[in-house]
């Protein structure tokens, strides 16, 4: 039996990898511009989705108003709300990259919002995500406070990146992908912005 650090490299999920020909010119091409990361072998099986989904995920990462940090907080949140290890794993990398600080992620890890002193706006965007997750909306009081704080364009961003990662999460989960070896986000380009996604 190989050592335990050659098994983590090998997909033992329910779902193998799929056979390269066996998918379309556009998926292809989208796998070849993303880090090699288990989770894009998984969703690479919707051969149809695949390409737009990246699509979506990258102009949620390279276009979007809602900032980098914003968006991070976001994802790290959604994982430990939805157990996902897996995302927690590679996202947490990409935190750090965004200036997100270690007492920041300690606290989302935690549960426990109040001890990472996070800025009002940020903090009503940490708020939010469970209303997102578990009742699909929030509150007026909360709605318009993140509204005032953060504008319309990013609240409705912000709800793109929660869905968009709950899902993600809920296929990791039931396909039972394998964890990577590393963070996919040290295989990322960066722009001043912080890592971007594809190419």
């Amino acid at each position: 039996m190989p050592p335990a650090s050659a098994r983590m490299t090998v997909p033992m999920a329910r779902a193998p990898h799929p056979d390269p020909d066996a998918l379309s010119p556009a998926t292809r091409a989208a796998l070849a511009g993303l880090p090699g990361n288990n989770v894009f072998q998984a969703l690479a099986h919707a051969d149809a989705a695949f390409a737009p989904l990246m699509a979506l995920t990258a102009s949620l990462w390279n276009d979007a108003d809602l900032t980098p940090r914003r968006r991070e907080l976001a994802i790290l949140r959604t994982a430990r709300l939805v157990g996902s290890d897996y995302e927690w794993m590679h996202h947490v990398e990409v935190a750090r990259m965004v200036g997100i600080g270690e007492d920041e992620i300690a606290a989302i890890d935690a549960g426990d919002l109040a001890a990472g002193g996070f800025a009002a706006a940020d903090r009503l965007l940490l708020d939010a995500v469970p209303s997102f997750l578990e009742r699909r909306r929030t509150d007026d009081a909360a709605f318009a406070a993140l509204r005032d704080a953060i504008g319309l364009r990013q609240l409705v961003e912000l709800h793109l990146v929660v869905g968009l990662y709950a899902t993600i999460a809920a296929v990791v989960a039931d396909l039972d992908v394998e964890p990577d070896a590393r963070s996919g986000a040290f295989e990322l380009d960066h722009d001043a912005h912080g890592p971007r996604l594809g190419r």
